[in-house]
């Protein structure tokens, strides 16, 4: 069976990351390489888990914090597997993850991304994600968040994987140049995964690949949806939204993200044990340096709609894409 890497970040999160590497080394029939990024971890937790696993994982040692994209893009530059996954530290793997999305594969080698289903860790009844969909002005979220398991839920299709947990093929990371390092954090999965189904790579569900997530441990679960949290997810959503949607979607945006900026702020208004961290001040400063700071970046988004989006064929696809994978605002605006 092919050789597989897994990829880990930690920051500050000693006690999760040992949990998820403990599931991943108790892995059937497959003996990952386990890569863990340290992203400049100031509690003691890098000299804990170096010490504690000692030749059992290989590490990077940052000195600041690098971001998830380019920390990832460091695990996929020394992995030395056929397939390479993420596993974010606040997860744990169910023992048979790896070795049945190796069986997905079987010998098909247009299969480049292999999904699998990731439920709840408090509340295994209920999923945390099937792969990513989409908003109207270019956010994404995690499909089917807070529905309860259920086998039909096995004949799902997914077409963009979540950074949370997911194997792809070493082979297309390495042609796609891995994530786009400038996103830092968020949206960097869907933006990988848009440039994955444009290159004509398959991504493929399998259900009985399981991993067990607790969502925001590590980025904001002690202070709710932070300001940091939300300048990243909006100012990257706006990079989506220029590179890839079609043209009529990106003139109507403004009334779109209007829409949902409403529905986010009544959540912060009226659930407030939810939106800690994130008062309307906060909040309006976040959104406007994200807008400012994508929009500053216009020239550039331009260039890689040009690289993508260069034919009648992918712009269809493109579009087929969103309308396939879209998210209700209901879904879009919650504040988790």
């Amino acid at each position: 069976m092919a050789r597989v890497s897994v990829i880990l970040l930690n920051f500050n999160g000693g006690d999760l990351t040992s949990q998820a590497i403990d599931s991943l080394l108790k892995q059937v029939d497959v003996e990952p390489e386990i890569i863990v990024v340290d992203n400049g971890s100031t509690d003691g937790s890098r000299e804990k888990i170096a010490g504690c696993y000692g030749e059992r994982i290989r590490m990077i040692n940052n000195q600041e914090n690098q971001g998830f994209s380019p920390a990832c893009n460091q695990g996929f530059e020394i992995a030395t597997g056929d397939w390479v996954a993420l596993m974010n530290n606040d997860a744990e793997a169910d023992p048979l993850w790896l070795k049945r999305s190796l069986a997905r594969v079987g010998g098909d080698e247009k299969i480049g991304v292999v999904i699998p289903k990731i439920l709840n860790y408090f509340n295994r009844e209920k999923l945390d994600g099937i792969g990513v969909g989409f908003w109207l002005d270019g956010i994404s979220r995690a499909r089917h968040r807070g529905e309860l398991d259920s086998r039909l839920w096995d004949s799902d299709s997914p077409q963009v994987a979540s950074g949370c947990a997911c194997l792809f093929s070493k082979k297309m990371i390495d042609e796609l140049h891995g994530f786009d390092a400038s996103f830092f954090a968020y949206s960097e999965d869907t933006d990988l995964g848009i440039r994955i189904f444009l290159s004509g790579w398959k991504t493929v569900f399998e259900p009985k690949a399981v991993v067990y997530h607790m969502y925001s441990a590590t980025s904001s679960g002690k202070t709710g949806y932070s300001p940091m949290k939300l300048y990243y997810v909006e100012r990257n959503r706006i990079r989506i939204l220029l590179r890839y949607y079609p043209l009529q979607l990106i003139l109507v945006s403004p009334f779109s993200s209007l829409i949902r900026y409403l529905a986010l702020a009544s959540q912060v208004l009226f659930s407030r044990s939810k939106g800690k961290g994130l008062g309307p001040g906060a909040a309006a400063l976040a959104l406007s340096r994200a807008v400012l700071h994508a929009l500053a970046s216009l020239p550039a988004q331009m260039e890689i709609r040009k690289q993508w989006l260069s034919s009648p064929q992918r712009k269809q696809a493109m579009s087929g894409l969103l309308r396939n994978n879209r998210i209700a605002l209901s879904e879009i605006s919650r504040l988790d």
